[in-house]
């Protein structure tokens, strides 16, 4: 930006008079990679998980520079899960001294924490990784009922917990849609990455425990 005054005698010079000319600023771009892999970079970090079926050019980058993106990722503290038979990657925080949490993480509560237990249960039933897993509000709701605390009463807002327990799967497509029909979705299979089978065990010793033990079930 420069600074071009009238041609006055100095003690006139108001600063109303100067004409302010915006020279163009440049943009200069220093990143060093591809924007393929940029994108892919970006998407991993923003969504909850890269899906080669909703972004077959990002996943067809990610295949091609999988080293690069992992490596990039780990600079920022995260760690690239990638699935090939799923087709399917995500990042998680990767554990070592002092990293910092890029990644926000969302905490469940116990409804939705069941829910989580039993899609995850019904992944661990699929005769191979390829066989695809749904299910249905009905045999959800059946599921969640038997974690309400038999002395709660009000049905109407377990309801409400058990309607955004569902709402929170499909937000972070856990649960993915079913065409034509709003009351059945498909397991994403990342459910099996995010929770192994060891912590399916552990949930559910803590969970049986809680349902033993009166308390709130929200």
């Amino acid at each position: 930006m420069s600074l071009q005054p009238v041609a006055r005698r100095a003690e006139e010079v108001e600063v109303d008079d100067f004409d302010f000319q915006h020279d163009p600023v440049q943009v200069v771009d220093h990143g060093q990679l591809a924007h393929g892999i940029r994108r892919v970079l970006l998407q991993l970090m923003q969504g909850s998980y890269l899906r080669a079926d909703t972004h077959p050019k990002l996943w067809a980058e990610l295949e091609a520079h999988e080293d690069v993106v992992r490596i990039r990722l780990a600079d920022l503290y995260l760690d690239l899960v990638v699935d090939h038979e799923s087709r399917l990657a995500f990042v998680r925080h990767l554990d070592v001294e002092q990293a910092i949490k890029v990644v926000r993480t969302h905490p469940l509560t116990l409804i939705e924490t069941v829910l989580v237990l039993y899609l995850r249960r019904i992944l661990l039933l699929r005769q191979s990784s390829s066989v695809r897993a749904f299910v249905g509000r009905d045999e959800i709701e059946d599921q969640l009922r038997s974690y309400r605390a038999a002395d709660v009463s009000d049905q109407r807002g377990f309801d409400r917990r058990v309607e955004a327990a569902i709402n929170k799967m499909k937000r972070y497509s856990v649960l993915l849609g079913v065409s034509g029909d709003d009351d059945r979705w498909e397991i994403s299979p990342v459910l099996a990455l995010v929770v192994g089978a060891d912590q399916v065990a552990a949930i559910t010793d803590e969970l049986e425990r809680l349902r033993s033990t009166p308390g709130d079930e929200s």
